[in-house]
């Protein structure tokens, strides 16, 4: 384990009851809160930018425990985990490696949707030893910037322009509701929800955005495309340009879904994760 990140052995709180369960580990003093429930083959599952794992994730979580033990935490700086002082892919990758070492896992099925996708191929690889398969749904492409232009985003000015630009790109009522084809299957308020946190979650989003430096590594573990197909934000012509970029990659498309195919579609979606993750071994 990084000596960075020592686990206190009086440090886990578990809260409620139930398949899966909120719990808290503090790490060299910093806190990871994630969710955790089953006792199949360990499957991370990282959420989106537009909230926590319990937002992202909780209505699918209490089934996939029926074939995994679900772990899902909190990215830093979203939720209830601490914040990275300079957020980016690597070290949140970090992280979440500190939390597997702490939970004791040695081989894991990684899933990340949207944002989470992003850190999941980064997780990838940094740590192919341990990552057993990976899926991205939804995500995974994450661009880097010219150090000119990151250099620009520097000056005050710019800076504040291009996050308001990204928020809205991102997180306003328009990309929200492209993101989304059938509204009534989403829970109550969420919208509201994700615009709440907006402002806090855009802010990691960006800083890790900056923080990027070149390509993402392409994945060396096997990869599966899981893909709402009538996302607005992150259409499907994106899926098969990621797919062509990681060799041996399989896409599966979820019909009738778009950026949160779990939310829209969950048992489509765990018959996918299902399918997919049984053979991770």
């Amino acid at each position: 384990m990084d000596e960075g990140y020592i686990p206190d052995p009086e440090a886990f709180i578990v809260e409620g009851t139930g398949k899966v369960r909120a719990e808290n580990l503090i790490l060299s003093g910093q806190n990871m809160h994630f969710w955790r429930g089953g006792a199949g083959f360990p499957l991370l599952m990282l959420h989106s930018a537009w909230g926590n794992a319990e937002m992202s994730w909780s209505s699918v979580w209490a089934e996939l425990s029926d074939s995994f033990m679900v772990i899902a935490p909190d990215l830093p700086g979203f939720g209830q985990s601490s914040q990275i002082a300079a957020p980016s892919l690597p070290a949140m990758a970090k992280r979440l490696k500190a939390l597997l070492d702490a939970l004791q896992v040695k081989s894991v099925a990684v899933a990340g949707n949207s944002f989470g996708a992003g850190v999941a191929r980064q997780f990838a690889g940094d740590f192919p030893e341990i990552t057993s398969r990976l899926m991205l749904i939804n995500g995974g492409h994450i661009p880097h910037l010219p150090a000119a232009f990151r250099k620009l985003m520097s000056m005050s000015s710019f800076n504040r322009r291009f996050r308001q630009l990204m928020r809205h790109f991102s997180f306003s009522s328009q990309a929200l509701k492209k993101s989304f084809i059938s509204p009534d299957k989403l829970p109550p308020s969420i919208f509201e929800n994700i615009q709440r946190n907006a402002s806090a979650y855009s802010r990691v989003v960006f800083d890790t955005f900056m923080n990027i430096t070149g390509p993402l590594p392409v994945p060396v573990v096997p990869t599966v495309l899981i893909w709402g197909a009538q996302d607005g934000l992150a259409p499907l012509k994106q899926a098969k340009a990621l797919q062509k970029k990681i060799p041996g990659s399989l896409l599966i498309t979820i019909e009738g879904a778009g950026h949160m195919p779990q939310m829209e579609r969950p048992k489509e979606f765990v018959t996918a994760i299902t399918g997919v993750g049984k053979n991770a071994r």
